[in-house]
């Protein structure tokens, strides 16, 4: 075939043609790779979000426990300090904490079953939360020995707490 004068144009416009396919190829491929990102981003977030709200609430659930822990600690301590045979009649063995406490949302039962003479007391301390989660502790605690009476735990001389903050305060200055 000869060539002719409009070989040029036909040449011209499949070159035309297919540029434009090309062009269309990478808007589309852009068009899906963003479309992709899209989604793994946002699965990147469901996952950070998840976790993030798992981590709350193991935090609020580890405060409860600490908060539980004090109150059980609080409850025994009151025990030895009373003793085991004295303890019911000076305090309630069941009950909520006083309002305004740390352990406000928390009720708690006491049970002593008493030792005979040289057998320590068994103490069991049951604090439950407001949310239903109960935390128990079992001990024993020996009775108070002899008869004397419980010490006045009062300082002889008054304590001048503002006169030894000043007293700190002009030594740190003299250094």
């Amino acid at each position: 075939m000869a060539p002719t004068m409009f070989a040029p144009a036909r040449a011209t416009q499949r070159c035309a043609l297919s540029r434009t396919r090309s062009v269309g190829v990478r808007r589309g491929f852009a068009l899906m790779d963003a479309v992709i990102a899209g989604i793994l981003l946002a699965i990147g977030m469901v996952a950070v979000l998840s976790v993030a709200g798992q981590a709350l609430a193991l935090a609020r659930r580890g405060e409860i426990d600490v908060r539980a822990a004090a109150a059980l600690d609080e409850l025994l301590a009151m025990v030895l300090t009373e003793g085991p045979r004295d303890f019911p009649e000076i305090h309630a063995t069941s009950g909520t904490f006083e309002e305004g406490s740390p352990f406000a949302d928390f009720s708690y039962t006491v049970r002593i079953d008493q030792g005979g003479s040289g057998v320590p007391a068994e103490i069991e301390a049951v604090v439950v939360h407001d949310t239903g989660r109960t935390y128990t502790v079992k001990t024993r605690i020996a009775e108070k020995r002899g008869e004397e009476p419980d010490p006045v735990r009062a300082p002889a001389e008054p304590i001048d707490r503002a006169a030894r903050i000043e007293e700190k305060e002009a030594r740190r200055e003299n250094r």
